[in-house]
């Protein structure tokens, strides 16, 4: 596996794994991937029934976290492939790898989320994403 592609699959796991808090309006701790999801959402809504109310600001919110926490997280995912960047392709496949599915399973098995916009207070993956 290349730097490269390390760095790739580093960054959408943590991008779909890692918590991160929700700034000013809500209080939750959701993965980098639901603030694009949110975004979208927002999106739609301005499309559909026009920018008025609050709707603007939390278009800017969204959009905001979006990109910051995405940025944090091609930091990090740049970092550790740094990190991994003197062991062999071999090696390196395999220690993405593996940090990849613990990340995944950490998500998916216990709950690490605190979700204000979803069903339950707390969530593992799925529910947080949903």
């Amino acid at each position: 596996m290349s730097p490269r592609t390390a760095r790739r699959w580093l960054f959408l796991a943590i991008l779909l794994t890692v918590p991160a808090p929700m700034w000013v309006v809500f209080d939750g701790l959701i993965p980098p991937a639901r603030f694009w999801i949110l975004l979208g959402a927002a999106g739609a809504v301005v499309l559909r029934e026009g920018a008025a109310g609050p709707v603007p600001g939390l278009l800017a919110l969204f959009a905001a976290q979006a990109l910051c926490y995405s940025l944090l997280s091609w930091c990090a995912a740049w970092l550790l492939a740094r990190l991994l960047g003197s062991l062999s392709p071999a090696a390196r496949r395999n220690w993405v790898l593996a940090g990849v599915a613990l990340l995944l399973v950490l998500a998916l098995s216990f709950p690490l989320y605190r979700t204000p916009l979803g069903r339950a207070p707390v969530a593992n993956l799925l529910g947080a994403l949903s």
